[in-house]
C-alpha cells in the first residue's frame, strides 16, 4: 500500500515537476519585479523632491538677487543725485577762503629790530593821535623802527595788493593773503616796494623797508613805524595774538 502511494507521488512529480518548478520560479520573479517596482517608486520620490528643493532655492536665489539688484539701482541713483546736487569748488576764491577764527598761525615778527608804540584799539575807547588831534581806534599795531628797516612777510602767501592806504591815510602799502581766510597788511613803508601784485612770498621773506608814509600819524612822538595788521575772515584782529615787541618808551627807540 505504502509502495503504491510512494510510486504515485514519484510518478506525480515526474509528469508535473516541471510545472512545479515553473510555478516557483515566476513566484520568485514577480517578487523581485515588486521589490524592485518599490525600490524605483522610492528613488523617483526622492529624486522629486531634491528637484523640488533646487526649484525652490532657485526661486529664492532669483528673489534674492531681484532684491539686490533693485538696492544697488537705488544706492546708484541716490550717488547720482548726491553728485548732481553736490557744488562745484569756486577755485577763484581759495585764497580767501573763510575759516573758523580758532586758526592757529605761526608768525615772524614783520620787522626783527621794533618797539610796540601803539597797541590795537578796535574794542577799547579811542586813543587820540597828535598828528591830527583826533581820537580814534587802532585797527592795528604800530611798530616803531627806523626808517629803512627790512620789512618781511610773516608767512608764506600770495601779494593780494600793492599801493597807498588811501582809505585809512597810512602811506605805502603791501596786502598778503595767507589762504585759509587770513590776511596780513603792511603799511607806511618806504616808496620802494620789493614785491608786485601776483607774487608768491615765504616766511620772512623782504617786502619793502620802514618808511614814514602815513598821513594819519607821521608826526606821532616815535617817529617812524610799521602800521601792521591782522585781518581774520575780513574782520580786523589784534595781531599782538601773534606777534610780540617790547613796549616803547619815550626817548628810546631801536
Amino acid at each position: 500500500m505504502d509502495k503504491n502511494s510512494n510510486n504515485k507521488a514519484l510518478n506525480f512529480f515526474k509528469k508535473e515537476g516541471f510545472y512545479v518548478i515553473l510555478f516557483v520560479c515566476l513566484c520568485i520573479v514577480a517578487t523581485v519585479a515588486s521589490i524592485t517596482a518599490n525600490n524605483n517608486k522610492k528613488i523617483t520620490s526622492t529624486q522629486e523632491a531634491v528637484q523640488k528643493e533646487q526649484a525652490n532655492a532657485s526661486n529664492v536665489a532669483k528673489v534674492n538677487q531681484k532684491e539686490y539688484d533693485g538696492a544697488l539701482q537705488v544706492k546708484k541713483e541716490n550717488i547720482a543725485k548726491t553728485k548732481e546736487l553736490k557744488p562745484v569748488p569756486n577755485t577763484k576764491n581759495v585764497a580767501t577762503a573763510a575759516v573758523s577764527s580758532s586758526v592757529n598761525a605761526q608768525f615772524a615778527n614783520p620787522v626783527a629790530n621794533g618797539l610796540l608804540a601803539r597797541a590795537y584799539s578796535k574794542e577799547i575807547d579811542s586813543v587820540v593821535f597828535k598828528t591830527d588831534a583826533s581820537y580814534r581806534t587802532n585797527l592795528g599795531i604800530d611798530i616803531q623802527a627806523k626808517t629803512g628797516e627790512p620789512v618781511v612777510a610773516v608767512m608764506d602767501g600770495i601779494v593780494k595788493e600793492v599801493g597807498t592806504d588811501v582809505a585809512g591815510q597810512n602811506g605805502k602799502m603791501v596786502v598778503i593773503d595767507h589762504q585759509n581766510g587770513l590776511v596780513t597788511k603792511y603799511t607806511s613803508l618806504n616808496e620802494e616796494i620789493l614785491v608786485k601784485k601776483g607774487d608768491k612770498v615765504s616766511s620772512k621773506q623782504q617786502i619793502g623797508t620802514v618808511g614814514n608814509t602815513s598821513l594819519n600819524s607821521y608826526k606821532e612822538v616815535y617817529g617812524s613805524h610799521l602800521h601792521f595788521e591782522v585781518l581774520q575772515n575780513n574782520s580786523n584782529i589784534d595781531p599782538a595774538k601773534y606777534v610780540k615787541y617790547d613796549k616803547y618808551q619815550p626817548g628810546k627807540t631801536k
